[in-house]
């Protein structure tokens, strides 16, 4: 049987041609993360305008700012700005320690930590948001309504049990289909 000299370099450059590096996820900036859970729609995350912490809701109002997201792919810190502004509300955290069940936040350059608060691990998996722990992919986000109407405090729920008045929720970075109707 008689192999051209072709055929048998064929699997080497086969081997060479697979070995080539892949382009690395880039991060990305003024990004919008919605909430979806029952009874939450697609509603976006916002700051909250005296004590830092995040909501979800369908407007900005007084008391919350709308906020863009520069989202990192390699785990690093996620920081919040105010939208259509170069103000930085600090980079966004959660609460991840034993049985909490915590409100989530941003951590500005000049304020504490809460004990156990995380600020990095923070990815999109499938657009949706995770936290890498451990090498697990965690989402233990939750809703809780708030004293103001339609707003809800974001959560983190670390050991996932069910939570009175609360609902789980999925945070993405994909806005929620919008229908329109013919006349």
């Amino acid at each position: 049987m008689y192999f051209s000299p072709f055929v048998s370099v064929l699997p080497l450059v086969a081997g060479l041609a697979s070995a080539a590096p892949h382009s690395k996820r880039v991060d990305t900036e003024d990004v919008t993360i919605y909430a979806y859970g029952t009874n939450i729609s697609g509603l976006a995350l916002y700051s909250g305008n005296t004590d830092g912490l995040a909501y979800i809701a369908s407007t900005a109002s007084d008391n919350l700012t709308a906020i863009t997201w520069d989202v990192s792919s390699t785990g690093a810190a996620w920081n919040a700005t105010a939208a259509n502004t170069t103000t930085s509300l600090g980079s966004f955290f959660i609460v991840n320690s034993d049985s909490s069940y915590a409100a989530a936040g941003f951590l500005s350059s000049n304020s504490t930590a809460p004990t156990g608060a995380v600020t990095t691990g923070f990815r999109v998996y499938g657009g949706q948001v995770v936290l890498v722990s451990d090498g697990s992919l965690l989402s233990q986000f939750w809703a809780t309504p708030s004293d103001i109407e339609g707003v809800y405090s974001l959560m983190w729920n670390s050991d996932g049990t069910s939570q009175d008045n609360s609902v789980p929720v999925a945070l993405k970075t994909m806005a929620p289909s919008t229908t329109t109707t013919a006349e």
